[in-house]
């Protein structure tokens, strides 16, 4: 039987984290494997839905850091119930850009509300990062130079390592080569397998 377990999936914006993610469900389906990816932002954008305030997940990171503070607990509380026989991926991002500086993305509060067994942090290549963050039409992204794209890997491997400490979770990193999103995938559920498996 299948143990259920919780991996937190992180990158910053642009690395490709939900290509990857699709493609990693779908090659745990073909192998047999309950995997259930849920995503941060999404569960907040819909807590904050229900009480009225009309946002989305672009816009979520200008509302006051006290709300932010207060959304992000009920939604990683709302998210632990959602682990099951299965596993569960919680996609979201080690920091996020606010008006008043960086805010972590997975403080101690949250972090004890996942419980995570296993972190990971997907990277790409800075200018790809630049590049696909341009291209995309989908999300409102901000555009930065590569040079800054290297101080948010920086950053989040910085947030990472934090992570682990108080979890006691160990970090994989996975690169997304440009064109080598299934190949990303297959790593990352291999990495999941094998942690599982002991």
């Amino acid at each position: 039987m299948q143990l259920p377990a919780t991996v937190i999936v992180t990158g910053i914006p642009g690395v490709g984290k939900t290509t990857v993610l699709r493609e990693l469900e779908a090659q745990a389906k073909a192998a047999g494997l309950k995997l259930r990816v849920v995503t941060f932002g999404t569960v907040l954008t819909e807590l904050l839905r229900r009480s009225g305030r009309d946002t989305d997940r672009d816009k979520i990171r200008a509302e006051s850091i006290e709300l932010q503070k207060k959304i992000q607990v009920e939604a990683a509380a709302e998210i632990s119930k959602m682990k099951e026989n299965e596993i569960l991926i919680v996609d979201t991002h080690m920091f996020v850009k606010t008006t008043t500086g960086l805010w972590a993305g997975l403080p101690e509060n949250v972090l004890s509300k996942l419980a995570p067994d296993l972190l990971v942090l997907l990277e790409a290549p800075p200018r790809e990062v630049a590049r696909r963050r341009t291209m995309d039409t989908s999300r409102t992204r901000d555009s930065v130079p590569p040079g800054e794209v290297e101080f948010d890997v920086a950053w989040s491997r910085s947030t990472a390592s934090a992570c682990s400490v108080l979890t006691g979770a160990p970090v994989k990193i996975i690169r997304n080569e440009p064109g080598r999103q299934v190949q990303a995938a297959k790593e990352l559920l291999q990495t999941i397998v094998g942690k599982l498996g002991g």
